[in-house]
């Protein structure tokens, strides 16, 4: 029994081995099918990667291009802004004046240029921006601020060249006519439209974002008024409200009236009862012109019939040259203000452009005063002046009847070295393109590329409606040649660059310094100078330099050991010249 029971255990032990062996197999064929089935199954999927399109940068590149030029005239107009507030508007309303406020809007297009380049490192982006034209002319009643530049593209990793882009930005206003119905003097009404580039109206100026001034005629500074108050019509059309003086123009009138009747008797030469008189009379004709809104009739009035008589010690005078009647002509200077008002406004897009305009208003309408004098030129300038080599230069001036009879301007002109008969001179044009204003900014383009040099003086003077012309002013222009400037030295600048392109690496960035000087030695300012790195992918880069003749050119990102090559290629400014011949360095190696 022990032996058959020992050998049923063998066998039982024989037969479990054999089945774990079939168990076995069967799941090694149950996983290879499953394998198998897996692998049938399976699907190549395609693996893509983020890859950008030439397309989406360029036009990203494109649309903030148009916003760089947009901030780089706000950066301009700003300056010129607060230069011209300084004065009160006496001056600096034209580029022209104040060619420094264009600095700021160069070093902005340069720093855009640079920031484009260093946000697409990889795509080998060759980007350039011709030096912006920048305008501003706020002399007229239709005043203008704008920008115009082109920039090129290529992207070199796309194989995508050649692409160009022509971008102006610009805000214009034109002060329009005065709304009667709500100017007594005290407060002035008058329209203005606003646009943009392409004709486009602005449709949200902000009364914040405005300034509005008035003019006493005695004074070339403009006073800002307290209060504004904006109606929006469409179109690009407002309506301004705004105040002026603390009374009407009707109580200035009764305030003269009373204060010639208190004048004492003793201030008049004869008979001071029967003059006092007929002074209060002449103020009750100019107060009838005004109630019929005979207002240049009423402004003449007091200009040349009144005033005169008042002067101490004038031709026409009525009153010792002793005589205190300073308050009286005081009082009659700012009602003639209030007549004839001149109204200066200064207005801020959104996108931060400042612009302005000036107009006198004066009305039309017979006037039974005879005009007998011509205008008086005054304010004239020459831009630049020394010419440092420009083939041109720009002549502007104020051709003004306000005091000498209030007739329209119909024409101004010049001449070179001495005046000569009237009517035979060289044309100055009006700077808003009409003659159609007793007071008018005027400018002529001179060609002085064949003028000797040394100095010559320019004489100016207009004519009004009646025909009549008016006294001549002059300015002296010195002409001078291009002054020579080249490459002082090419210093290097190692800078640190830790967030590019992985935080934690030490990656550098290498700054080339380039020094401009003139043939005397001294730094050369707003000077551009174009050069180009070898060891990156070749492109022409620029930079302004600032006051210490300096211009400043970053490499692309590295890290390691690296050599780099910088070489100027060119330099420019208006009034110099670059003379390569007189470099000290024109390329540098670095290390």
């Amino acid at each position: 029994m022990t032996k058959t029971k020992q050998r049923r255990r063998g066998e039982s032990r024989r037969n479990n081995r054999g089945q774990f062996l079939i168990l076995s197999v069967l799941i090694i064929i149950i996983l290879m099918i499953s394998f198998v089935s897996l692998l049938a199954s399976t699907s190549v999927l395609r693996m893509s990667m983020n890859r950008t399109d030439f397309r989406e940068v360029t036009q990203e590149v494109t649309l903030n291009f148009r916003s760089a030029v947009g901030a780089a005239m706000a950066e301009v107009s700003r300056s010129l802004d607060y230069k011209a507030s300084i004065s009160r508007y006496k001056n600096y309303t034209s580029l022209d004046e104040y060619p420094e406020a264009a600095s700021s809007g160069y070093k902005s297009i340069s720093d855009w240029q640079k920031t484009v380049l260093q946000r697409y490192p990889g795509l080998g982006l060759n980007l350039s921006a011709t030096q912006p034209i920048f305008e501003c002319k706020w002399n007229s009643s239709s005043g203008y601020s704008r920008a115009s530049s082109n920039m090129s593209l290529d992207i070199l990793v796309y194989g995508f060249y050649g692409w160009k882009s022509e971008i102006t930005v610009e805000l214009n206003v034109t002060i329009l006519d005065l709304y009667p119905n709500r100017t007594n003097g005290k407060t002035e009404a008058f329209f203005f439209r606003l646009l943009k580039e392409n004709d486009v109206p602005m449709t949200d100026l902000q009364e914040e974002a405005t300034s509005l001034f008035y003019q006493h005629v005695e004074s070339d500074e403009f006073t800002l008024s307290k209060g504004i108050n904006l109606t929006y019509f469409g179109d690009g059309y407002y309506l301004a409200e705004f105040s002026m003086y603390s009374n009407s123009t009707i109580e200035g009138l009764n305030k003269i009236k009373n204060l010639i009747a208190s004048l004492n008797d003793a201030y008049f030469k004869d008979d001071p009862q029967t003059k006092k008189t007929q002074l209060r009379n002449m103020i009750d004709e100019v107060i009838e012109c005004y109630n019929a809104r005979q207002l240049k009739e009423a402004y003449l009035n007091l200009t040349l019939n009144v005033r005169p008589k008042l002067v101490p010690g004038g031709v026409d005078s009525w009153v010792i040259s002793t005589a205190n009647t300073t308050e009286v002509l005081a009082w009659i200077d700012l009602v003639r203000s209030q007549l004839l008002p001149t109204v200066r406004v200064a207005l801020q897009d959104f996108r931060g452009i400042v612009v302005s305009a000036v107009r006198t208003f004066a009305e039309e309408g017979g006037p039974t005063h005879k005009d007998n004098t011509g205008p008086i030129t005054r304010n004239l300038n020459v831009s630049p002046n020394p010419t440092g080599g420009a083939p041109s230069v720009t002549l502007t001036g104020l051709i003004d009847d306000r005091t000498t009879g209030l007739s329209n301007i119909t024409d101004a002109e010049y001449f070179v070295g001495a005046p000569g008969q009237s009517g035979t001179g060289r044309k100055l044009l009006p700077s808003d393109g009409f003659f159609d204003s007793p007071v008018e900014e005027v400018n002529a383009r001179i060609d002085v590329s064949g003028w000797t040099a040394g100095s010559h003086t320019i004489y100016v003077h207009g004519q009004d409606k009646t025909g009549l012309w008016g006294g001549y002013s002059s300015i002296t222009v010195t002409v001078t040649g291009l002054i020579e400037m080249y490459v002082d030295s090419i210093e290097w600048n190692l800078l640190p660059s830790y967030r590019f392109p992985f935080p934690g690496w030490r990656w550098y960035r290498l700054e080339a310094i380039v020094k401009i000087v003139d043939i005397y030695g001294n730094p050369v300012n707003r000077a551009w100078v174009y050069g180009h790195w070898n060891q990156q992918p070749l492109r022409a880069e620029r930079s302004m330099t600032n006051r210490a003749g300096e211009a400043r050119f970053l490499s692309d990102p590295f890290r390691g050991s690296r050599t780099f090559t910088f070489t100027v290629d060119d330099v420019t400014r208006t009034g110099y010249i670059y003379n390569s011949t007189l470099n000290k360095v024109t390329w540098r190696i670095w290390p």
